[in-house]
């Protein structure tokens, strides 16, 4: 598998997993709302980061439904009545076939230069008319929209050297893209999808996200420590407005 970029500690990442958390969570609930989940389903969250949404499918489906979530770093997710915690790579390791009415995945394949061979093999973890659900970015688009030239210039180097260091660790940029199509490609049938790019104010999650990650890499970017305190204060004004990466959604039943 490629090397998660991100996987630095927990004090690191619970901002970034907060971030995420704000910015894409109520986006997912309602993707999966309408798919019909209900008491009872069998559910299996990969790379369950900080567990909302493993939490949230966990009150979804009680009293009778389970939820199994994965992640290779797991301090951050809780066992509870009907939620099982596992310690897993879905690149190597195992999973169950035909056990789940629902398989979730955000931002997980997108790191993975296997990430075709662990769709096929999350397609087989599903029960007949079980639903594969991905969310993924599209990595191209994010641009400036308001800053002083300087600040426009500096953030797009950011953008640039982050971008550079997530194809060197294996992640596919246009991921996000192609997931329809991907799905298509395992046999999955009444396949769907959805492609969003916003405005992400400073200060919103989306620059909060940002701000995290570039936090997290902060020894591999080309920046002084002015420049880099410079962008951390503009992620955090409200004076600076950038296109969001292109939050791609889709999915599709066997």
């Amino acid at each position: 598998m490629g090397t998660y970029l991100f996987g630095g500690t927990g004090e690191l990442l619970d901002p970034q997993f907060d971030a995420l958390s704000s910015l894409l969570d109520a986006g997912t609930f309602a993707r999966v709302e309408q798919l019909g989940i209900a008491d009872g389903w069998r559910c299996l969250e990969i790379g369950g980061g900080g567990g909302s949404v493993a939490n949230w499918l966990a009150d979804v489906v009680a009293p009778s439904g389970h939820v199994t979530v994965t992640d290779l770093d797991v301090s951050r997710l809780e066992e509870r009545d009907n939620v099982t915690v596992l310690e897993h790579d879905v690149v190597s390791n195992i999973l169950p076939g035909n056990a789940f009415d629902l398989v979730h995945a955000r931002l997980v394949l997108f790191h993975l230069p296997a990430r075709d061979a662990v769709l096929r093999k999350l397609r087989d973890s599903l029960r007949p008319g079980g639903w594969l659900v991905l969310d993924e970015f599209d990595c191209l688009p994010l641009e400036v929209l308001k800053a002083a030239p300087d600040d426009a210039k500096l953030i797009m180097r950011v953008k640039n050297a982050l971008l550079t260091l997530l194809e060197q660790a294996g992640a596919e940029l246009a991921w996000g893209a192609r997931i329809e199509k991907a799905l298509l490609d395992t046999g999955l049938r009444d396949v769907s999808g959805s492609r969003e790019v916003q405005e992400w104010e400073g200060g919103s999650p989306g620059c909060r996200l940002l701000a995290a990650t570039a936090r997290q890499v902060r020894a591999k970017l080309p920046l002084s420590d002015d420049e880099f305190d410079r962008y951390l204060e503009l992620m955090a004004s409200p004076e600076t407005i950038v296109s969001s990466y292109a939050m791609c959604s889709a999915q599709g039943r066997r």
